[in-house]
């Protein structure tokens, strides 16, 4: 039988630990002093966003003070683990927009009632409707020439093979990383995107239970450390651990940029990233302005904004969403050719879909969207005693 969740499991802050208030230095950034100073300006912007996404904000955040509306704007990010970053938003660190790697990681702060319920909503010029403005894709980094041919989700089974992937307790890139070969075993078991809609549950309980088998043995098999976060699994595989990095394409960009010998593919079938950003609010007016913070949120959105995500190497939401390369095709023909093509991209919808069909209990429950159900049926932590069950990929996760 396929593993059936609990409900209620994501919806809760879930195995929250306590976690000191951070100090909001008043130059450089909370995690590194010496970068480039951004925080003069007659207003302040605090940024809490997971790691990946670093060396896009800094473009950003210089962009949007080059501008009429950011010049006197200071800013103040830091930046970790996607779990940790919102836990440590959620015990009041002071923050005013939050990007984290996945969105049952903000879903903890509207429970909190430090991010409005409608955040989603009337952002301009926002290609996903979901408060997206850019994202990626998940990809295989390996050691120059890929000595062991690795090109596809198969061959990480292979006996020998030393996979390195952070821990989805604590990092959101860990789980779009797990969702990736998910999914492509998922699909290949139940016949293709096209089987869903005509699928029966049966056939879909057994496509889940073929998938979270080969799950259970890239796991157990061949994740030989679990670093805490994408940047540190990064550093992990440079210091010469591991055959081969899942990664976000925009990271792995990043890693040649500085330098890095290696060379990274897109597998055939791999999965849409989507990256949400959100104000935070805890004012006690619904309908009050949140000034310069929506100013810069609408920033990321902007024309100029998409340009520049694109050059820091991440797919913004006109690419990432409409299956296209128009953005990309704009920057210059080396940023251009370090965006690999893509075959088959999956959806955390299409995955919402399918458990939907799974688990009727999920169908037709307004407050959960794909990323609720997903996350409680694959993620769960359940809290000691509580009752609940573990998500099926933790339960692979606690065993080994």
């Amino acid at each position: 039988m396929a593993f059936r969740p609990s409900l209620g499991g994501v919806l809760a802050a879930v195995g929250l630990v306590a976690v000191a208030g951070v100090f909001v230095a008043p130059g450089g950034t909370i995690d590194d002093p010496d970068s480039a100073d951004a925080s003069s300006g007659d207003h302040r912007l605090n940024i809490a966003a997971y790691s990946a996404p670093k060396p896009g904000f800094e473009a950003l955040i210089h962009g949007f003070r080059e501008t009429e509306q950011g010049a006197d704007t200071g800013f103040a990010e830091s930046y970790g683990a996607s779990g940790d970053q919102s836990r440590k938003v959620s015990r009041h660190m002071p923050t005013d927009l939050v990007n984290f790697s996945v969105e049952p990681d903000l879903t903890r702060l509207v429970d909190s009632g430090q991010i409005r319920g409608d955040w989603k909503e009337n952002v301009p010029d926002d290609e996903s409707e979901r408060s997206v403005p850019f994202g990626s894709v998940v990809s295989f980094v390996t050691r120059e020439g890929n000595p062991l041919g690795l090109e596809n989700w198969d061959d990480l089974l292979e006996p020998g093979v030393e996979v390195i992937s952070p821990n989805p307790a604590s990092s959101g890139s860990a789980k779009w990383n797990l969702l990736a070969p998910y999914s492509s075993w998922f699909f290949q078991a139940l016949g293709g995107e096209a089987a869903l809609g005509g699928a029966s549950v049966e056939d879909i309980e057994a496509a889940h239970d073929e998938a979270l088998s080969k799950v259970s043995t890239l796991v157990g098999e061949h994740f030989g450390i679990r670093p805490k976060s994408g940047r540190e699994a990064t550093s992990s595989f440079e210091s010469g651990q591991g055959d081969v990095l899942l990664s976000y394409e925009n990271e792995t960009i990043e890693l040649v940029r500085t330098g890095g010998v290696v060379d990274y593919s897109v597998p055939t079938d791999t999965f849409r990233i989507e990256n949400p950003v959100a104000l935070v609010d805890t004012s006690d007016d619904p309908d009050g302005d949140l000034g310069k913070a929506t100013e810069f949120r609408d920033y990321l959105f902007s024309d100029e904004g998409e340009k520049l995500w694109a050059s820091a190497g991440f797919r913004p939401g006109p690419d990432l969403f409409n299956d296209s390369t128009e953005v990309i095709d704009t920057l210059p023909q080396e940023e251009k050719d370090a965006f690999r093509e893509t075959d088959t991209v999956y959806t955390i919808d299409q995955i919402g879909e399918a458990f939907t069909t799974l688990y009727p209990e999920y169908e037709g429950k307004d407050a959960w969207d794909s990323w609720a159900i997903v996350d409680d049926v694959l993620f769960n932590r359940a809290e000691p005693g509580s009752g609940e069950d573990d998500g099926a990929i933790t339960t692979i996760y606690k065993a080994v």
